[in-house]
């Protein structure tokens, strides 16, 4: 793979990022079939691993993010060549690239070259699932607290909907957890054939890749502590709302046999009457 490493600007110039940066929309037909046809780029295939055609090499990762407030998930792929970066999303612009584009404002020696503009575009979605991560741990210390007040007294029947629903709520965090456990996975996999595609040719961009590895190993680690956390939460909520099951029926069973004494004791009256 040929390198065209450009001369590092003082300036961010759009029209230098857009030599080196080429944002696809899934639904542009058009442009997929130039790329295709003039650089022999095909984004048709589908993999959940790199993989390598003429050129270029292409880097899936499963992007987790949030939308107001909801968590999502969208695959990623980019095609990194010597020249320049492609990357196909379902829509154009793609919000978490946002921060990528900030930041090459204010380094603009990132838009000067393919590898430079990756480096900013993996580090915008370790910032995106670093927020969601934010965002389930609030979700999750919210869940723990009304797990310590479910019990507080009140009505059985709403006790046991609150810790109901509360299991439903803990596995939808659970889910957010394990997919940016598998975005931080697919981000360390493209960081590290990045460094290696980028072959030292700056130091500096080197350097900025292994704190970016670090960075990924970072949130993945504490991924995989709240997701234990998480699970730790959902066995005791299980188990509060077999509990509570467990009393109902005992109070259950215990009305039925005292109706049942009423009954044969208002017999045994009618009888001796």
């Amino acid at each position: 793979m040929t390198s065209a490493l450009s001369t590092p600007t003082d300036r961010f110039d759009t029209e230098v990022l857009g030599l080196h940066w080429i944002p696809l929309s899934e639904s542009d037909e058009d442009t997929a079939a130039v790329l295709r046809e003039r650089l022999g780029i095909d984004f048709s295939r589908t993999h959940d691993r790199i993989w390598e055609t003429g050129d270029f090499v292409y880097l899936p990762v499963a992007a987790t993010y949030l939308r107001a407030d909801a968590v999502r998930r969208e695959t990623i792929v980019f095609a990194l060549g010597g020249d320049f970066v492609v990357t196909v999303q379902s829509a154009e612009p793609f919000a978490p690239f946002d921060r990528a584009v900030a930041e090459m404002g204010r380094r603009p020696v990132l838009a000067g070259s393919p590898h430079g503009v990756l480096y900013a575009l993996l580090r915008s979605l370790n910032e995106a699932a670093e927020g969601v991560l934010g965002h389930v741990r609030k979700e999750s210390d919210a869940l723990a607290r009304a797990m310590d007040t479910a019990l507080d007294g009140g009505e059985r029947s709403r006790e046991i909907a609150g810790l109901s629903a509360a299991v439903a709520r803990m596995d939808a965090v659970e889910d957010a957890v394990t997919r940016v456990r598998d975005t931080q996975r697919d981000l360390a996999r493209a960081g590290r054939r990045l460094l290696a595609e980028h072959g030292g040719r700056t130091a500096g961009l080197d350097s900025a890749i292994g704190d970016l590895l670090a960075e990924i190993a970072d949130v993945r680690g504490r991924a995989g502590a709240e997701h234990d956390r998480i699970r730790y939460l959902q066995q005791t909520l299980l188990l509060r709302v077999e509990m509570q099951h467990a009393r109902v029926v005992r109070i259950l069973a215990l009305s039925a046999v005292l109706v049942s004494l009423g009954i044969l004791a208002l017999c045994y009256l009618v009888v001796l009457g």
